[in-house]
């Protein structure tokens, strides 16, 4: 069973592959650079390698929220390689993946900024339970005041926490980032369960999760 995990939901570009449990290759990109390099650096990690893209049997992507451009560039790359070698595409939320790399017992709230100017965040709620990540509301979109607080630990990726320091003044909500380590062995655990239940994504039609419709500038 070979995967190809893509995520490129944040400023954090990563990809890694994965064959029968096994971790083949994990690479991040250079911080300098954007989701635009992702599939120069996917085809020379694979050239180096000796992997073709025939290898892959399944592509996982972090399909957000999360950036706009970034999801819609990880979302071209996954349907295409799914169009070119017959693999099947699997859709995790960029949520989900941040609230499955918590390994305490709390519940958690996961973060992303959705509109610095409104101070908006999307987010949802989670417990895990004999081990497996349970989501205990729907995803939502707020402001951050307004996010529950009481019996949750709040948990933010991608070195996010700097974009939280206005929020975190005098504020009683335990807020943690989880930046490191790398989010593929969340992103594979939660991969593994849509394998186990056969919950694919149709590439054909897939679109990234965004929450609400961007409205471009006039």
């Amino acid at each position: 069973m070979s995967i190809l995990l893509l995520d490129t939901s944040s400023k954090k570009i990563e990809f890694s592959f994965w064959r029968n449990g096994n971790l083949i290759l994990k690479e991040e990109l250079p911080p300098d650079e954007n989701a635009d390099m992702l599939i120069y650096y996917l085809k020379k990690t694979f050239v180096e390698r000796m992997i073709k893209l025939q290898d892959i049997r399944y592509v996982s992507l972090s399909n957000g929220p999360g950036s706009f451009t970034g999801l819609r560039i990880g979302s071209a790359i996954a349907k295409g390689i799914c169009y070119g070698t017959g693999s099947k595409l699997i859709e995790i939320n960029t949520l989900d993946l941040i609230a499955n790399k918590y390994n305490g017992s709390s519940k958690v709230i996961s973060m992303i900024f959705s509109n610095t100017r409104t101070s908006e965040f999307y987010y949802c709620e989670y417990e895990k339970i004999n081990g497996k990540l349970a989501r205990l509301s729907e995803y939502k979109k707020d402001i951050f005041s307004e996010i529950p607080a009481e019996g949750f630990i709040y948990v933010v990726n991608d070195n996010s926490i700097g974009n939280f320091i206005n929020f975190i003044k005098g504020s009683d909500k335990d807020i943690k980032d989880l930046s490191d380590p790398a989010n593929s062995v969340s992103q594979l655990e939660l991969t593994m369960e849509y394998i186990d239940g056969g919950e694919f994504s149709n590439y054909k039609n897939s679109e990234p999760f965004y929450m609400n419709d961007f409205i471009p500038k006039i």
